[in-house]
C-alpha cells in the first residue's frame, strides 16, 4: 500500500476527537487525505487537529458537530464541500453507549442513543451520498457498527437496536450505491479499549486496529468491497 495512497481525497470522520475516531483520523491524514474532524467539543477538536497536523504535516479542518441534530449533520457535509470542493470518504464513527436492562432504560436514554448512533449515521450518510452522486466520481462511506449490531445480550437493548439499525442502513445504501460506484460498509468490532468502553489491555481490540481496517477497506478494488467486516475479541476462537 502506497504510504500516501489517499492523496487528493477529502475525508470526514465523526466522533474524531478521541478513541476510535481519533485513531482513524490520524490514519487517514497519514495516508494523505485532506481531513475534516467532527465532534461536539470544539476545544478538543482543535487540540486533535493540531496534533494530527504536527505529526502528519496534513491540514485538518475541525467542525463542531452534534450528530444527533440533523441540521448540524447537513452543515458538516456542506462546509466540507464548500471548503474542499468535494467529499470522497465519510466515516460515521460518532456514537454513545447506555447499558441498562430494558425495564430500567428510560425513553429519554433510548432516544438519545438512537438519535446519536442511528439517526446521526443516517443524516450524515444521506448528505454525503447526495454530494457523491453529483460528483460522479464514486465515494466511500464506512460505518463503525459493533458486534452488538449482529448479536445482542442483556443490557444492550438501546445500543443494539441502534447498531442493528446501522447494519440495515449500510446494506441498503451499499445496494443503492452500486450504480454510482459509491461503496458502503460497516465495521463490527468487539469491545475496543477506549475511554467510552472503560476496558483496557492487550486482550481487547485497540483503536489502531479499527483505523487499520478502514485503510484496508479503502485500499480494496471495487470488486472486493464487503458490506461488513467483523472484528472479534483478540485471542477469540
Amino acid at each position: 500500500m502506497n504510504e500516501k495512497f489517499l492523496s487528493g481525497r477529502v475525508a470526514v470522520v465523526t466522533g474524531a476527537n478521541s478513541g476510535i475516531g481519533k485513531a482513524i483520523a490520524f490514519a487517514l491524514a497519514s495516508s494523505g487525505a485532506q481531513l475534516v474532524i467532527a465532534a461536539r467539543r470544539m476545544d478538543l477538536n482543535r487540540k486533535v487537529a493540531l496534533e494530527i497536523e504536527w505529526e502528519t504535516s496534513s491540514k485538518v479542518f475541525p467542525i463542531e458537530t452534534d450528530v444527533s441534530k440533523e441540521e448540524q449533520c447537513i452543515k458538516l457535509i456542506e462546509e466540507t464541500v464548500h471548503r474542499y470542493g468535494r467529499i470522497d470518504i465519510l466515516v460515521n464513527n460518532a456514537g454513545i453507549m447506555v447499558y441498562a436492562p430494558l425495564e430500567e432504560l428510560s425513553t429519554e436514554e433510548f432516544d438519545r442513543v438512537i438519535k446519536t448512533n442511528l439517526y446521526g449515521t443516517f443524516w450524515c450518510s444521506k448528505e454525503a451520498f447526495k454530494k457523491m452522486i453529483r460528483q460522479q466520481a464514486g465515494g466511500y462511506i464506512i460505518n463503525i457498527s459493533s458486534l452488538a449490531g449482529i448479536d445482542a445480550w442483556s443490557g444492550t437493548a438501546g445500543y443494539s437496536a441502534s447498531k442493528f439499525g446501522i447494519m440495515g442502513l449500510t446494506k441498503a445504501l451499499a445496494d443503492e450505491g452500486k450504480k454510482y460506484d459509491i461503496k458502503v460498509t460497516a465495521i463490527c468490532p468487539a469491545l475496543v479499549a477506549t475511554p467510552m468502553t472503560g476496558v483496557e489491555g492487550e486482550n481487547y481490540l485497540q483503536p489502531q486496529d479499527i483505523a487499520q481496517t478502514v485503510l484496508y477497506l479503502l485500499s480494496l478494488s471495487g470488486a472486493c468491497w464487503p458490506t461488513e467486516i467483523i472484528l472479534p475479541r483478540k485471542g477469540a476462537d
